[in-house]
């Protein structure tokens, strides 16, 4: 087993875990969030096979935002990779997704 294969073989919860550990893991010492190149290459590690917008994401993170990934930040993509399906048809503007998250749709509307 590779341990992107091992990764897909976790079920939900237990992926949820390994998500947020991926984070803390990632944070440099004293920090509470996450340069966007780091978060861009632990989204990829963690991510692949489970986000169907993972390269779209990333590629509108890496050219349009510039502040640090905050953990609640990292916690959404989660949630919005697991929910929202690949044509954005159910996204809800009017729902508690942060500002990045709403910016990405806006983005793919365009």
């Amino acid at each position: 087993l590779t341990p992107r294969n091992l990764l897909q073989l976790l079920d939900a919860r237990r992926f949820g875990t390994f998500y947020r550990f991926v984070f803390f893991m990632c944070r440099e010492k004293g920090q509470k969030s996450l340069t966007v190149s780091i978060a861009v290459d632990a989204w990829r590690l963690a991510l692949t096979g489970r986000f169907r917008l993972l390269d779209q994401w990333c590629e509108f993170v890496r050219m349009h935002h510039r502040h640090a990934i905050t953990e609640d930040t990292w916690r959404q993509v989660l949630e919005f990779s697991r929910v929202v399906h690949e044509d954005l048809s159910n996204y809800d503007p009017e729902g508690a997704w942060p500002v990045l998250v709403d910016e990405f749709v806006d983005h793919m509307y365009r």
